[in-house]
Parts: C-alpha cells; sequence; structure tokens
C-alpha cells in the first residue's frame, strides 16, 4: 500500500473549476504532447468528496456486495454537413459507425480490465496487485430521448448549421455556452460525450470533462451543492483526431488507441491527475492511497515495455505511468488501481446524475423490464465464461425469439423456439470477446432484456 499524499489546503475559491481539459502545445511538425490546462486539485471540493465517501462506507457498514454498473452512452458528432466518413478515412470529423465502435470496444475493455496490453505494460508485482477491474460497463444507446430507435446505435450525427451554430472548430466557452445546452440528452440517462473539432484559444485541446456533483443534504453530504457543473453541459468532449483506435486515430499517433477517452471518463467519475498537480513538488495527491507518490505527470513511455520510471518522489517502485490517468502515450496507459475503482464506484452509488445511469433503459428498445406476467426468464450463470443458459418460464404454449446483443447494438446470437412450453435454452457465446451483453426473450404479447457479463 502506498503512503497517503499530503492534501492541499490552500486553493482559493476563486480557482473552482470543474472541468478538466488536455491541451496539446505543438505545432504540425512536431509529435503532440499531452498537456492539462484545468483543474488542478480543488481542495474544497475534495473536502465535500471525502465526507460523501466516508458516508456511503459508514452505510456499507462494511458489508457492501460488489455492484456492476452500466452507463449508456451517446456519441454526438458535430461535422459541416459532410458525408460520414468511409472506414479507411484518415480525416474528415463525420466518423464513421465503426470508427465510434472501437471507441466503445476500448472504453468498456479498459473498465473491465480485459485491454490485452496491462501484462505488456505493468510488470512491477507492487502495480499489479492494486491493478483493478472497474465494474463499469458502457454501452451504445438505441433510442433518442424522444424514443425513436437511432439507426446507429450510441451516434447522433450534427450538422453545425442545422443548430444555427458557427461554423467550426470550436473554443471551449463556446462548446460549454452554446453547444452543449443546444444538444444535451438527459444526462440522468445517457452519458453525453461529444465528438468535434477544437479551435480558438483552445486548438490542439485532446478533451475535457465535467466533475461529478456532489448531491446536497444529508444523504450523503450538506455542502458543495452544485459542485460539478450544470446538468445540460455534463458529460465529455473529445477532438475527433483522437477517437477509436482508426480512421482519424491513425493519424493521430501517440495519442492513437482510444486512451484520451478512458482518461476523461476518470475525470467524470470523480478521479484527478494520478501526480496531484502539484508542480514537482511532492507535496500533491489524487486522493488515492494505492497511487505511488509523483512528482510531475509522464510524457511518453519507456524505451522498453514495462521499465521503471524513475521518480523524485515514487522511490523503488517509480512512477506509475501506466495509469490512465497520467499523461503517457496510449500504448502505456494501461490500468487502474482498487483506490480509484472505489472513487468511481462511490461517484455510481451516489453522485447526481451518474447513480440513475445504470438504471436506464435506453441501451434497449425494449427496456431492461425486470418482470412480467406472461414470461419470465432467467440467466445463468451470470457471470459466465462463454456458456450459459436461459431458463424461461411460460403460462401458455407459444413462439419465442432469444437474442444476444453486445453493446455496439450487434446482434450475435439469435435463437428461434416454435411452440414451446418454456425451459431451459443452452447458448454458446464461448467464440465472443469478454465483456457486458444484452439478452433479449421476445414473443408475441412481451419482450424483457437482461444483462450478462462473459469474463
Amino acid at each position: 500500500m502506498f503512503t497517503m499524499k499530503k492534501i492541499f489546503t490552500t486553493l482559493s475559491l476563486s480557482t473552482l473549476v470543474f472541468l478538466s481539459s488536455m491541451a496539446q502545445n505543438s505545432t504540425s511538425s512536431e509529435t503532440p504532447i499531452r498537456k492539462c490546462g484545468s483543474p488542478k486539485v480543488n481542495a474544497t471540493y475534495e473536502e465535500a468528496f471525502q465526507n460523501m465517501l466516508q458516508k456511503d462506507e459508514q452505510f456499507a457498514n462494511g458489508k457492501k456486495a460488489t455492484v456492476v454498473y452500466n452507463i449508456p452512452v451517446i456519441f454526438h458528432v458535430l461535422h459541416s454537413g459532410v458525408a460520414v466518413n468511409a472506414n479507411s478515412a484518415t480525416t474528415g470529423r463525420n466518423l464513421s459507425q465503426a470508427q465510434i465502435n472501437s471507441q466503445l470496444a476500448i472504453l468498456n475493455a479498459d473498465y473491465r480490465k480485459l485491454n490485452t496490453d496491462f501484462s505488456t505494460y505493468v510488470t512491477q508485482s507492487a502495480f499489479t496487485s492494486v491493478a483493478a477491474d472497474v465494474e463499469i460497463n458502457f454501452c451504445a444507446a438505441k433510442v433518442s430521448p424522444t424514443g425513436t430507435v437511432l439507426a446507429e446505435p450510441g451516434i447522433e450525427r450534427i450538422s453545425v448549421s442545422s443548430k444555427g451554430w458557427t461554423a467550426l472548430p470550436y473554443s471551449m466557452s463556446y462548446i460549454e455556452s452554446t453547444v452543449k445546452p443546444g444538444s444535451s440528452w438527459d444526462p440522468t440517462k445517457y452519458y453525453n460525450v461529444w465528438i468535434l473539432e477544437f479551435g480558438g484559444a483552445d486548438v490542439g485541446t485532446l478533451g475535457y470533462a465535467q466533475f461529478p456533483t456532489i448531491p446536497s443534504g444529508t444523504s450523503p453530504v450538506t455542502d458543495m451543492v452544485g459542485a460539478g457543473g450544470a446538468a445540460n453541459t455534463d458529460g465529455v468532449v473529445i477532438d475527433y483526431q483522437y477517437i477509436g483506435n482508426t480512421g482519424t486515430a491513425l493519424a493521430s499517433a501517440p495519442y492513437n488507441k482510444g486512451r484520451t477517452l478512458t482518461h476523461e471518463t476518470g475525470h467524470w467519475l470523480g478521479l484527478w491527475h494520478i501526480w496531484g498537480d502539484d508542480g514537482t513538488s511532492c507535496s500533491g495527491t489524487d486522493y488515492v492511497t494505492d497511487t505511488p507518490n509523483q512528482a510531475d505527470e509522464n510524457y511518453t513511455c519507456p524505451t522498453t515495455n514495462g521499465a521503471v520510471s524513475a521518480d523524485a518522489c515514487a522511490g523503488s517502485t517509480g512512477a506509475m505511468y501506466q495509469n490512465y490517468m497520467d499523461y503517457s502515450d496510449d500504448k502505456c496507459m494501461v490500468m487502474f488501481t482498487a483506490g480509484q475503482k472505489a472513487r468511481m464506484q462511490a461517484v455510481m452509488a451516489n453522485c447526481l446524475r451518474r447513480k440513475t445511469l445504470t438504471t436506464s433503459t435506453v441501451c434497449s428498445t425494449t427496456g431492461l423490464d425486470e418482470s412480467n406476467s406472461d414470461i419470465t426468464f432467467d440467466v445463468f450463470p451470470n457471470p459466465s465464461k462463454g456458456e450459459f443458459f436461459v431458463n424461461v418460464d411460460l403460462l401458455n404454449q407459444q413462439d419465442y425469439t432469444i437474442t444476444v446483443i453486445n453493446t455496439l447494438g450487434q446482434t450475435v446470437k439469435e435463437i428461434k423456439q416454435v411452440q414451446s412450453n418454456g425451459g431451459s435454452v443452452k447458448v454458446d457465446l464461448s467464440d465472443k470477446a469478454e465483456g457486458v451483453y444484452f439478452v433479449t426473450l421476445k414473443s408475441k404479447t412481451v419482450s424483457k432484456t437482461k444483462r450478462i457479463i462473459l469474463q
């Protein structure tokens, strides 16, 4: 276990900024550098956050069960009235569905510790022992706020002229004042991710996030009402060049593996930068006990994969440059810790707009209905290693179909039963990738969906 870093106590209220941005100081001839403009760790916000964490632990009474949260995502793709990119295109703001799907897959892999590059870059036992499956899944929204089924799950394409907005690219101030309020979907049901091109004072920015809003009142804290930001600006903004690992990302090394959204989602779920934003003094903190103290942010990756990166504050283990909340190149950003997981889980359990996402039904066109008088079913074992059974109870003999859909909204398995009385149906997904899937049972009278995890 690493020692808790010293807590800041001198930030003034005038510095309260709850947006996290990563700006590149680069020209077209330079290799881009991941650099953050704001925020720095804010002690006033964190005091309320720690109060929330403590009450979350008290309510759990040391017996809190593991919770797997599910977050529906809507990607708002902003463009200038141009055609959708071809899958092979490395330029153009109107990203292909394949590129956006690649980003969603990366997000799921990273937050469930299913990323295959983990063992390549994490070799220190002190780090492997604290690496965590955050137990948060992300799924592509399948219906709009009006109930319309989306032609492309998880994607809303916005021609900026149709909104009366100025031409791209956009500064963060214009995004906050105009773009977000003019296009946000209900943040209690959707995780809003805007994809666009940054410009003006913010040209070169990779992305930024809005921090969680800590709840007011006695459940669980009484101060910092509204801290985090407004509902109609809640979410993350990413430059179109740094989404996923295909399309425009192919021309965006070293930020070409989709880790910008992984990083910014960490902020959106309550994580600070790993080094504590203290400017090399070794006095900062990210308020997580199992991340080592670190003098400053890391850029690039060690020449040797998994090598120790010496750091004036970290000791013999070196800096945890492999952490998603550092500034390393995408290729060696590969882990969260158990302490970071605890913060994100507490946010999902308590924070305004976050805690309602896991019960949102927008990733299914039928909704996640858990009871119906005509037909019931269970999925077991869950989690599964690939094979599982759907146990169906019917009041009357009837036809029904079992459909399995992945988080991208794609059907991966379909089984039809004719004039069945129910019983157990075996489903084999052993050839499918690990992650979250949706099992839908549909008859003439009802449609019902449950989630299953493959691991």
